[in-house]
């Protein structure tokens, strides 16, 4: 069920602009509910002369002060630096308090509030790890069996011995049993968690297996056909104007014949790494095949994308390529092409291929700028 539109802008404004983090206070929220239901029944229960008025309202006012105290600090934000940034460890403390105070002062209606240890495991067991969810279970007990055997020592009219025992020999029985539940929750929260990190991360390796050419790094033909159809539809709103260059490394044929396929790929690489240091950061490179290489110039018209070969093939002449063959030089020839619009990208991509053919039947080692477009 979609959430009213009106009702969107309350939800921020209660819940937060961290998505992530509103189910935190959503948790504490639901927490918040249950104290006001506990603060009613006090309040009933005064009235009723079950329970003293002074200590009925203390209970209530440290309640109402840690759920105020609570959501102030998750609304704010400022619990997103620590470990743990919902409290849940907190909250499940203060909780067992206010649940061993009440089971004090609760007169003959005591059993009940015990109810709500076992509540305080069964919300635990979403937030807290596995460790934590078996301390809190050992300080529910603890605090539980402390009060119990205080009370029965101090007041053991009100809270008989072997009544108390009885009690305590039940809550003994449960809450230990629901704390390994919880605990064993909490283990399969945790790896479910792993599982999805994991699954996140594969995705990724895939998603840069698909758009990443293996050994340059550079993104794969593909993944450039996606980006120059974005450019077209960029150029289509603005009018700005964009060229791509077709490069391919002159003689690498040569190259694998004589040093080997291994000092091959050292080129490309060595290439690919003297080329990322020369384009600007919105030039984008992408390995076109074999040892053919595609470079979108984002609106740039055709004598910008021309200068920009001319320093990359200055820088090249100087760079070590091979760690293999050191001095190995190694050239290129290109051909750029401005797209012009209404023309399709395959019309470039045809007119660029035209012109790094010219330049390597002028003797390679250059960059030629493709012939205008005929008019349409």
């Amino acid at each position: 069920m979609r959430c009213p539109d009106w009702l969107m802008p309350v939800g921020r404004v209660v819940l937060g602009p961290d998505t992530g983090h509103r189910l935190r206070i959503i948790r504490s929220l639901t927490a918040a509910y249950v104290y006001l239901v506990c603060m009613a029944l006090l309040l009933r229960g005064v009235t009723l002369g079950l329970v003293t008025a002074p200590v009925a309202h203390g209970l209530i006012a440290y309640m109402a002060v840690g759920v105020v105290t609570f959501y102030a600090l998750l609304r704010s934000g400022c619990t997103l630096r620590l470990r743990e940034p919902g409290l849940a460890l907190e909250q499940s403390y203060f909780a067992i308090s206010a649940i061993v105070v009440a089971y004090v002062i609760a007169g003959p209606v005591r059993g009940a509030v015990l109810l709500l240890l076992a509540l305080v495991l069964v919300f635990g067991m979403f937030s807290l790890t596995p460790r934590q969810t078996l301390t809190v279970g050992a300080v529910a007990i603890g605090a539980l069996g402390g009060a119990m055997a205080y009370m029965s020592w101090r007041d053991p009219r009100e809270f008989p011995a072997q009544v108390q025992a009885i009690q305590f020999g039940l809550a003994f029985s449960v809450l230990p049993t629901l704390s390994l539940v919880a605990h064993q929750v909490s283990q399969l929260r945790g790896r479910l968690l792993k599982q999805r990190q994991a699954l996140h991360e594969a995705l990724a390796r895939v998603q840069e297996l698909a758009t990443r050419d293996a050994l340059t790094g550079l993104i794969n033909r593909r993944h450039m056909q996606e980006l120059l159809d974005q450019e077209m539809k960029r150029q289509d709103r603005s009018g700005a104007a964009f060229c791509v260059a077709l490069i391919d490394l002159d003689h690498f044929k040569h190259i694998n014949d004589t040093h080997g396929h291994h000092v091959g790929d050292e080129v490309l690489c060595g290439y690919t790494q003297a080329a990322l240091g020369v384009l600007r950061n919105a030039d984008i490179m992408a390995r076109w095949g074999g040892e053919e290489f595609l470079i979108l110039f984002p609106e740039t018209r055709a004598e910008q994308a021309l200068n920009g070969l001319e320093r990359l093939r200055e820088a090249l002449r100087g760079a070590a390529v091979s760690e293999t063959v050191p001095g190995l030089a190694v050239t290129f020839s290109a051909g750029v092409a401005e797209h012009a619009h209404g023309h399709t990208l395959r019309q470039t991509l045809e007119r660029a291929d035209r012109a790094l053919y010219d330049a390597k039947a002028h003797g390679r080692n250059r960059a030629l700028l493709a012939a205008a477009p005929s008019a349409r």
